[in-house]
């Protein structure tokens, strides 16, 4: 049986399909991931046939964020609004090189991005299709909508309401953001032009959901067939080595403060570098920056800093004694895996809902919003980390459990249930 996976994105949406995919193909099934052609070579180092669909979206999301400054408070709409007509010259090449790569395809799984094109596919092709999500998308009347606040504690007799009608708005402001994609493959394919949300909830199809039940527990009113598996996570190969100067810079002091925020840029790296910087001197401590797609800079750096493009988080993380970032949903388990405080400068979409989870769990700081980022209050929390034993302790054993779970393999056994 071969079984096609659709993950649009950044890397961190599809790394944890890379991983699932590894599964599915050691569980015996053939399997081709259809992603950007900037993961060409992520794909096939793992072993799994790629078919590339076009589209960069490093390109896409530095010119979104690039229009963001530090000090301004990020909107999940505005970032919506801005990505829309970047992406719609490239909707049409995506949804005809996602029909041609799924032809050979008995079932899909589908990420947040891939409904959109792999649910009218697979109906028009009368095969089934998983969505299989990092991130909590069925409502609930235990939290809000990704994006959404918290209800205030003297509003709480209406929060259970307020969480349900946040996550049936979220998904309608979801399906205005599709529809220039849902036109395209109407257009091309000839299926319903309606919102592939509600027809997978219609159809109660069942849902995948890649992160740990040990951190955000499973809702009660979730239908029965919303499956939390744990982490998709991709493990660095086995003989991976790190650079000698990494390697010697981690051996000449106290475990250092990881910092890097993915492919969130903030408009102007060298007064977010130089920020963290700071931060890291008003704590004393010792720091790690992953520039990433470019929100950080490898510029001259002081000797207790030392900067890297690209480190695995799964050999780095262990190594360190706090990690900060952006909260996305990948570098969040990673860093909760290692059994560490995490601190969380959300940006956008799901970020400031895991940080509030990782807050409300005891296991980090309070998240520091992107308008009252500061290196004061950056260093402020730092050291709550480093110092706050109670909350170390959490987060080690939060670690045990999330390392004591099988993710892909609780995924694939799912998925073989529903398939045979």
């Amino acid at each position: 049986m071969r079984i096609g996976i659709i993950a649009l994105g950044s890397r961190g949406d599809v790394q944890p399909y890379v991983a699932l995919g590894k599964g599915l193909k050691q569980a015996g099934y053939e399997v081709v991931l259809l992603t950007h052609d900037p993961y060409q070579r992520l794909v096939l180092g793992e072993g799994l046939e790629f078919f590339a669909i076009g589209g960069n979206p490093h390109t896409i999301v530095d010119q979104v964020m690039n229009d963001a400054r530090v000090g301004e408070k990020p909107n999940e709409f505005d970032f919506l609004r801005k990505l829309v007509p970047l992406i719609k010259p490239l909707l049409h090449e995506i949804v005809t090189r996602c029909w041609q790569g799924c032809q050979g395809a008995d079932a899909l799984v589908l990420n947040a991005l891939g409904i959109v094109v792999g649910v009218p596919i697979a109906q028009k092709r009368e095969i089934p299709a998983f969505p299989a999500y990092l991130q909590p998308m069925t409502p609930t009347r235990e939290f809000p909508a990704l994006s959404f606040p918290a209800v205030p504690n003297w509003l709480a007799p209406v929060r259970p309401s307020y969480d349900l009608l946040s996550a049936e708005f979220l998904d309608w402001m979801r399906w205005q953001f599709y529809r220039s994609m849902g036109k395209v493959t109407h257009q091309l394919l000839g299926t319903p032009m309606s919102s592939p949300i509600r027809q997978l909830q219609e159809h109660q199809t069942p849902i995948f959901y890649g992160y740990s039940a040990s951190f955000v527990p499973r809702p009660a009113d979730w239908p029965d067939y919303c499956h939390i598996t744990g982490y998709w996570f991709l493990d660095s190969p086995f003989d991976w080595q790190p650079p000698a100067d990494l390697q010697a810079f981690l051996q000449a002091g106290i475990p250092p403060v990881y910092i890097g925020f993915g492919s969130m840029g903030s408009g102007d790296a060298h007064h977010l570098t130089q920020l963290v910087v700071r931060a890291l001197a008003l704590s004393g401590q010792r720091g790690i920056l992953l520039t990433g797609w470019g929100a950080l800079k490898q510029e001259q750096l002081p000797e207790f800093v030392f900067a890297i493009d690209e480190v695995p988080h799964d050999w780095l993380f262990p190594l360190t004694a706090v990690v900060v970032h952006h909260g996305g949903a990948g570098t969040t388990g990673a860093g909760l895996r290692a059994g560490l405080p995490t601190i969380i400068v959300p940006f956008i979409s799901d970020q400031p809902f895991w940080g509030e989870q990782v807050y409300q769990r005891g296991v980090g700081p309070r998240p520091i919003r992107q308008k009252q980022l500061s290196a004061e209050a950056l260093a402020e929390a730092i050291t709550t980390a480093i110092n706050d034993q109670g909350m170390r302790e959490r987060a080690a054993a939060l670690g045990e459990k999330i390392r004591a779970e099988n993710g892909i393999g609780n995924a694939v056994r799912l998925i073989q249930h529903y398939l045979h």
